[in-house]
């Protein structure tokens, strides 16, 4: 049914002008001028209820090219919307790290992402901007969550930062609802793990962690994340602690450098302490 509808659509011109050619011959023929007005009448009444009959058969060329528009149209306004989406949520985490700005005490530089690497369970990411902007080697990286880790490294228009999200990092925290003191270490993707806290000690799974007074390489009081888990470990003194970071590090894009770094001389004296240790435990 389809193909006959289709054959007539593409070839009606053709049979609109055979039945002209048959009705002007029929008319021709019949040589009577009153005959011939009132076949007119009726041909043209005819045609015309077949034209309104014929009229809802849509034409194929038509429809494809209505369709190819409208799919034109609709990709357009999807990419539309994506952007207006993006925009939105940068606008949102933009005026989160404004906030964050002004509330902080110290003094701080904004920077974009520019590179991630990770070698080893150890997590970098570099930023675009350097010593040409403020920037030094031990100051703090965090946003508007929390911590993100610390610049290990400078060039003039180039940071490298070592995330907290590392093997080798450990950070001095605070558990702020009984002010208990641990040692977090990451692992891995967004989970840490806290230490050196005994059995007997009040933590729940809720509570906040923060940096610790005690951290010699971060400021204190800087949001790190929420705990997760906390049990008592009978084969151990000390609890099974799980937290997780405030900071997603997978869909991170902008962060601040705080312009702080810690007691040089303090942190000077923990290296040497490292160090000799490092040497007696290579030297067994």
């Amino acid at each position: 049914m389809q193909y006959f509808i289709n054959f007539i659509v593409k070839f009606k011109e053709y049979f609109t002008f055979v039945a002209l050619v048959i009705i002007s011959l029929s008319l021709i023929s019949m040589g009577s001028v009153s005959k011939i007005g009132g076949l007119r009448t009726i041909m043209i009444g005819t045609m015309g209820q077949l034209q309104g009959v014929f009229s809802w058969i849509p034409n194929p060329g038509a429809v494809q090219s209505e369709n190819r528009a409208l799919r034109e149209l609709n990709l357009q306004l999807s990419t539309e919307v994506t952007k207006m989406r993006q925009s939105l949520l940068e606008n949102e985490r933009l005026k989160k790290l404004l906030e964050l700005k002004e509330s902080t005490e110290y003094e701080m530089i904004a920077c974009e992402i520019v590179g991630k690497s990770s070698v080893e369970m150890r997590n970098y990411i570099t930023v675009n901007k350097g010593e040409n902007f403020g920037i030094k080697k031990g100051m703090v990286a965090r946003t508007d969550a929390g911590i993100v880790g610390l610049v290990i490294a400078v060039s003039g228009n180039y940071s490298l930062i070592e995330l907290i999200a590392n093997r080798n990092v450990k950070i001095s925290a605070n558990i702020i609802r009984n002010n208990i003191d641990g040692i977090i270490s990451w692992q891995g993707e967004d989970y840490f793990v806290i230490n050196n806290i005994p059995n007997s000690f009040d933590v729940k799974p809720g509570d906040e962690v923060v940096t610790s007074n005690y951290s010699n390489k971060y400021p204190p009081d800087i949001p790190v994340g929420l705990i997760t888990k906390a049990e008592v470990d009978k084969s151990s003194m000390f609890m099974k602690i799980v937290m997780r970071s405030y900071v997603n590090f997978q869909t991170l894009e902008q962060l601040f450098i705080v312009k702080y770094i810690a007691n040089e001389e303090r942190q000077r004296l923990l290296e040497e302490i490292e160090m000799k240790l490092q040497i007696k435990k290579s030297e067994k």
